[in-house]
């Protein structure tokens, strides 16, 4: 018999990004649910990514975030901000790509991806709103074949997220 761990930090212990990686930036537009935020806090510190911003006008429940999030809560540099601060907290080498079905949005799995990148995801009801799409330099969605045409915020993340780490780092 195969003795086997289930113990993923001795098992991932060696892993390491190459050098130049550049660690994508995350922004969760409106996102009604702290689960969902908590979701995409524990996501970006999986992959890592540099930071994670939260456009919202609300005041936010810290404590349902923490409990989803787990230990990605005091891993990941993340805070809210307006739609105004956003372009004075992304550096201007990143490109803004919204994950969002739209009439002229791309196949992700068909799109070229700039190294250096900020994802945006939307509102669970209502997406992006067209005034940020309309800053970003490509839109693109997840194709999907089933009755069901919709992912959860979080999952369409994890799914963009580890496309482009393993096209930009090759891994």
């Amino acid at each position: 018999m195969v003795k086997r761990t289930t113990h993923s930090k001795e098992l991932f212990r060696e892993n390491t990004l190459p050098e130049s990686y550049n660690p994508p930036i995350v922004v969760g537009c409106n996102i009604k649910t702290p689960e969902n935020m908590g979701n995409i806090i524990r996501l970006c510190d999986n992959i890592p990514c540099k930071e994670v911003f939260f456009v919202t006008e609300k005041d936010i429940r810290t404590s349902k975030i923490k409990r989803t999030a787990s230990s990605g809560f005091n891993s990941v540099n993340w805070s809210t901000c307006s739609v105004n601060e956003l372009k004075h907290k992304i550096p201007s080498d990143y490109k803004w790509i919204a994950i969002e079905t739209t009439s002229d949005s791309k196949n992700i799995f068909k799109t070229n991806l700039p190294g250096k990148v900020v994802f945006f995801v939307g509102n669970e009801v209502n997406g992006i709103e067209n005034s940020i799409l309309d800053q970003c330099h490509t839109i693109v969605h997840i194709p999907l074949y089933g009755k069901n045409t919709s992912l959860n915020v979080s999952h369409a993340l994890a799914i963009v997220l580890f496309e482009w780490q393993k096209r930009i780092a090759g891994l």
